[in-house]
């Protein structure tokens, strides 16, 4: 894919993470570590970085499946049924590629096929017609892209490495820089550092306010605008809930566009086994 400068540059969250690019007979996977730094209070592969992952081959599933047009992400629903303590591998397939939207169901598995999935998604995309200025979507044929380099590693834990300030931990307050670290191909917040900082406001309440070990379960994520300035500051609602469960409301604005809206999500905090 073309991009207004070299995506993703040498210092960013997709490196870091060293998340791989496989391609066989038409299929599409990737595949990520479980690496301790990614871990949420659950002590297994958290919402944020499994989010990253999720958007990495939504994104490559939606555009190769409404070329030549574009498409960006409306929705994204995350489910943990499991925790994740093995390296993962993310697959999906688009459901419906209509005239306006396409809609893709991914699954995530960790080689225990016997257990059954440890998570699932869906996405919906909005479908936009292809324009003079619509950057080209080129993929790649090689079977294997990995994106880390030599020295990619996460040196500290994900939501620390990407920016993730607590503000007010029991408001669900977290604010995160709209940094070339955190930006997609067109410059603006990737989708996966949306996910990330949802996830991020969540774990704030549950540290605050919940038992050890509660973490984000369920995530259903609308995409509203654009996170382009920065910072992106959360709000959090507490819907319901009690010590070891809750279900928040999560609001995403960009305090550099006059606090524009971007997302809304609702997120489901609890332990495994509940």
């Amino acid at each position: 894919m073309a991009a207004p400068y070299p995506y993703p540059p040498a210092e960013h969250m997709l490196r870091d993470l060293r998340l791989e690019i496989w391609r066989r007979g038409g299929g599409l996977a990737v595949r990520g570590p479980a690496m301790p730094e990614v871990h949420s209070r659950a002590g297994a592969v958290g919402a944020a970085a499994l989010g990253v992952a999720v958007d990495v081959i939504g994104g490559s599933l939606s555009l190769r499946a409404v070329q030549p047009d574009w498409a960006v992400t409306s929705t994204l629903a995350l489910h943990l049924l499991r925790p994740i303590a093995r390296d993962f591998e993310v697959t999906g397939a688009p459901l419906r590629a209509g005239a306006t939207q396409v809609v893709l169901d991914v699954e995530v598995s960790d080689g225990d096929r016997s257990a059954g999935p440890c998570a699932v998604a869906s996405l919906a995309f909005t479908r936009i017609s292809r324009r003079a200025n619509t950057m080209p979507f080129v993929e790649s044929d090689a079977e294997h892209f990995a994106f880390a380099d030599g020295g990619s590693a996460l040196r500290a834990p994900f939501l620390e490495r990407i920016g993730c300030r607590v503000l007010d931990a029991g408001a669900g307050v977290v604010e995160l820089p709209v940094s070339d670290y955190v930006r997609n191909s067109v410059g603006a917040l990737q989708g996966g550092a949306v996910v990330a900082l949802v996830d991020a406001a969540a774990e704030s309440v549950a540290s605050a306010r919940l038992v050890e070990g509660t973490a984000t379960r369920d995530l259903q994520l609308h995409f509203l605008a654009l996170g382009r300035v920065g910072p992106v500051r959360s709000r959090a609602h507490w819907l319901a809930g009690s010590a070891s469960e809750a279900h928040l409301r999560i609001e995403l604005v960009d305090a550099g566009q006059g606090d524009r809206l971007m997302s809304v999500a609702v997120v489901r905090l609890a332990r495994f086994g509940s």
